[in-house]
């Protein structure tokens, strides 16, 4: 029996708050150093990410144009930033680098989002890569400590993602001012 269109919509916005809402116990968890429980309850919420997936791509269209997917991946991979920094002592003084290239793709994209809510943000194929990759960063890091070469891979694919969807976003802003055919 095929699953109803509307059904699917409810499970797949259920789905995304409930990666939303999991970052106030991760946080309180990681602040408290309880790595395992953060572990546990990461994969948990990170793994919401990819049914949500599969459950709106079946879905009906959601009720308003705000990206709600979107938006809980920004958020949940700022905290993860966080969390980063609460679990990892020597994360950030070592790929600091990485973080001032992010955070001015990020303020880029922000006003543009705002300033234009009718612009459909594009998920590229991409993009879901790298957001696949960066949700293994903080269990990795867990379990097997700093694999240096794997940290760097992951930040230069995110890194990369971000570029190629700040190039979207523009084209779309282009287009939509009737600057590009």
């Amino acid at each position: 029996m095929p699953l109803n269109k509307d059904t699917a919509r409810f499970i797949a916005d259920a789905l995304t708050w409930s990666r939303i809402v999991s970052v106030v116990p991760i946080t309180i968890l990681a602040w408290y150093g309880l790595e395992w429980w953060v572990f546990g309850l990461y994969i948990a919420a990170a793994l919401t990410d990819t049914f949500d997936g599969i459950f709106a791509r079946r879905a009906a269209p959601p009720k308003t144009d705000t990206d709600l997917d979107g938006l809980a991946d920004l958020l949940f991979s700022a905290v993860t930033l966080l969390w980063l920094w609460l679990l990892v002592p020597e994360f950030f003084p070592k790929y600091w680098l990485y973080f001032p290239v992010l955070v001015l793709l990020e303020l880029y994209m922000i006003p543009v989002r705002v300033r234009q809510p009718q612009l459909v943000v594009p998920h590229l194929q991409f993009g879901r890569y790298a957001m696949a990759q960066f949700m293994f960063l903080l269990p990795v890091l867990i379990l097997w400590g700093d694999v240096a070469w794997f940290v760097h891979l992951v930040l230069l694919t995110g890194t990369a993602s971000k570029v190629q969807l700040a190039l979207a976003i523009r084209q779309r802003v282009r287009t939509a001012r009737g600057e590009v055919s």
